[in-house]
């Protein structure tokens, strides 16, 4: 008969260790759950703020030079181009002699330079004769003034042009360099209104002298033949003898 033994068994004695290495982890994470977190440092990065100052000081620059270049010239004569072609224009307009326009070219060629001068008596041709010379001496008249009002207009032109040079040279920005480029621009439309209008003068002057000179030739040749260009009558026999006394 077998006894049982009291001795433990090593199988039940040794203890369970995956048991013992969970408890261990949970217990960990507890404690680190439990541990108060530091609070966050705030980091200073030089280079990153060196970076930002950088690039505000380059918007800022970019924006000092956009306004620059928008600033305005101080200098203008526009006001002082306006009116001096303003008068040129009408020196156009005022003419007295022949005229510029052509319902009042129509009227002066038909009563002082007519083409049909059959029927005309002498006292209308002369009429007629003595008006155009007094328009050849208004159009003579309004060439000269022209001239003169001119070269009064371009006293004050080369004030002007110096003006937008020191202007355009001493500008800033591309406005301003712009608008005193545009301002010599407006000088040199003077000028060319000037030389327009001088030339419309003239023209009108030459083409006055050439139609007056051939209406002459026309008025003279009809009152020639009015003069002139009558039948030859037979004159009448005297009422005495011339011949009565001859041999005394």
């Amino acid at each position: 008969m077998s006894i049982p033994s009291s001795t433990p068994s090593p199988t039940r004695s040794r203890p369970n260790r995956p048991l013992q290495r969970t408890g261990a982890a949970l217990i960990g994470v507890s404690l680190l759950a439990a541990t108060p977190v530091p609070a966050q440092q705030v980091v200073f990065d030089p280079r990153n703020h060196l970076e930002n100052a950088l690039q505000a000081a380059r918007q800022l620059e970019s924006l000092a030079n956009e306004a620059r270049s928008l600033a305005a010239s101080p200098y203008s004569h526009l006001v002082g181009s306006s009116q001096s072609l303003s008068q040129m224009a009408e020196l156009a307009r005022s003419a007295r002699g022949i005229s510029g326009s052509v319902n009042g070219l129509e009227q002066q060629f038909q009563s002082l330079y007519p083409d049909d001068l059959d029927g005309a008596n002498m006292l209308r041709l002369l009429e007629q004769s003595q008006a155009r010379s007094a328009n050849a001496r208004r159009t003579a008249e309004d060439v000269a003034r022209t001239a003169a009002e001119l070269e009064r207009l371009g006293a004050d032109r080369a004030g002007r042009l110096n003006g937008a040079l020191a202007a355009s040279e001493a500008a800033v920005g591309q406005t301003a360099a712009v608008q005193s480029t545009n301002q010599m621009l407006a000088v040199l439309a003077e000028d060319l209104a000037a030389m327009r209008t001088i030339l419309l003068a003239q023209s009108r002057l030459h083409a006055e002298a050439s139609v007056r000179s051939a209406t002459d030739r026309t008025s003279g040749d009809a009152a020639r033949h009015q003069r002139w260009g009558a039948a030859a009558a037979t004159p009448a026999a005297p009422r005495f003898d011339p011949l009565s006394h001859a041999q005394d």
